[in-house]
């Protein structure tokens, strides 16, 4: 069964005319009708991961890309395969300039709903229907994955990993990618010029 977990400030919309349309989406806490509470990654990918059956696909896009990657970590035994869409190792300081990530933390806790238009228009030209978000759940969702890093999670995962990354990709970016490719024992990378950070979903084809 294929999974998908979507990006910050965005739901399973993202996945409609995608090769994953069909798989079953989950949401993020304090996105849409979403059934998760953990506002922690780690906790997250547990309370996820304790559901999903065996030989499960996961396929995650931006912050969906870290819980994916968790959820293979802690439940090794359920996870067949990955696919990975503009994922990063860490996004403070290798994505992004911790000052860069410092600073729109701050605009977020000021101006919530301005700042999450800046960022979506940042992510791409295109335009995605807003989801329902709550602000607080979202938030320190946000902050934890500014600051976590995955080094010591994806060292030891042994499943097949595939990235997909845009070139012109202004969030996690092509060094987010890099870095993360790096890291893996079994990964392929493949690199989109004419995508950025949420167009990269739809260059794949059955």
């Amino acid at each position: 069964m294929i999974f998908t977990l979507h990006g910050w400030s965005f739901d399973r919309r993202v996945w409609e005319g995608t090769l994953f349309e069909k798989g079953i989406h989950l949401e993020l806490p304090g996105h849409g009708e979403s059934p998760f509470k953990s506002r922690k990654l780690v906790e997250l990918s547990e309370e996820i991961g304790k559901i999903l059956p065996q030989n499960s696909v996961l396929v995650g896009w931006s912050l969906g890309s870290t819980v994916s990657l968790l959820i293979s970590h802690l439940f090794p035994e359920k996870i067949e395969e990955i696919h990975l869409f503009s994922p990063t190792l860490k996004f403070s300081g290798i994505s992004q300039p911790k000052v860069v990530v410092e600073r729109f933390i701050r605009k977020l806790r000021r101006n919530f709903k301005k700042t999450v238009t800046e960022f979506r228009g940042l992510c791409s030209n295109e335009k995605s229907p807003l989801p329902n978000l709550e602000i607080e759940t979202s938030t320190e969702l946000l902050i934890d994955f500014c600051h976590f890093d995955l080094t010591p999670y994806v060292r030891g995962i042994s499943q097949p990993v595939k990235i997909f990354v845009g070139e012109r990709d202004r969030i996690t970016g092509l060094e987010g990618a890099l870095s993360l490719f790096k890291n893996l024992k079994r990964a392929e990378l493949l690199v989109f010029p004419d995508a950025d950070h949420l167009t990269v979903l739809g260059k794949l084809s059955s």
